[in-house]
């Protein structure tokens, strides 16, 4: 049987986000709201200012967008002002005047603002293992994971007369996928049909011929996002 990776795509999106709302029960952060309460208590006060002396800044999006915090329970909480901050590894999220931080991420399923969902996932890298936020490509059982990293780097400019030796302060940010199976670890993998092939490790005949038949080069995010909807739609069929 052919399948056509957008239409694919598209309909196992729909499909995804009916089970993720069905039966939801939708609360606002200014109802009275336990989980809601929960996962913010503790959360540690940020200063708007404290990024002042680095160029760039460590968001995709600086400004706060409105979006829904999904718990484990599938309960929402929404009107939600937040951003992910990948120099700190936090959702940090406005309550008012104040500038919050998640204080317990693993109580949450995800968050989704800005037309992207987010979670916090336990990962295996360089045999290290860690936890921390990932964008969520793709949904299902296997999941298609991006990772974005920031740090500070400094850049040597020429001295001035004034202060000698000069210098700036940037962001920089990196980005890696992941793919996360099932319950375990999510793991570090490579574009390309051959790495992903072997990352995913089964379903080899039904993957190479989705790959030939679409002509996937898998080079692209969206291409790599039609392959585990492909491979998830093959699983479940087992």
């Amino acid at each position: 049987m052919k399948f056509s990776g957008r239409n694919l795509l598209l309909v196992v999106s729909f499909l995804l986000y009916i089970s993720f709302t069905a039966g939801a029960q939708i609360t606002t952060p200014k109802s009275p709201n336990v989980r809601f309460d929960e996962i913010m208590r503790g959360g540690v006060m940020i200063g708007p200012d404290r990024y002042v002396d680095v160029s760039g800044n460590p968001f995709i999006e600086e400004e706060f967008q409105e979006g829904e915090v999904i718990h484990m329970d599938s309960s929402m909480t929404h009107n939600v002002l937040m951003r992910l901050n990948h120099h700190t590894d936090e959702i940090e999220f406005k309550l008012d005047d104040k500038i919050l931080v998640f204080a317990k991420p693993r109580q949450i399923d995800h968050v989704t603002f800005g037309h992207r969902s987010f979670a916090f996932y336990d990962f295996i890298q360089n045999r290290q293992k860690d936890a921390g936020y990932f964008e969520v490509l793709a949904w299902g059982n296997t999941r298609l994971l991006l990772r974005r990293n920031t740090i500070v780097k400094r850049e040597d400019k020429p001295p001035t007369d004034m202060s000698g030796g000069n210098f700036r302060d940037y962001f920089r940010t990196t980005e890696e996928y992941f793919l996360k199976k099932g319950d375990a670890s999510a793991v570090q993998i490579q574009k390309g049909a051959r790495s992903m092939l072997k990352a995913l490790g089964d379903h080899e005949a039904e993957l190479s011929e989705f790959i030939q038949e679409n002509k996937l080069k898998l080079r692209s995010e969206e291409e790599m996002i039609d392959l585990i909807y492909f491979y998830n739609s093959v699983s479940q069929n087992e």
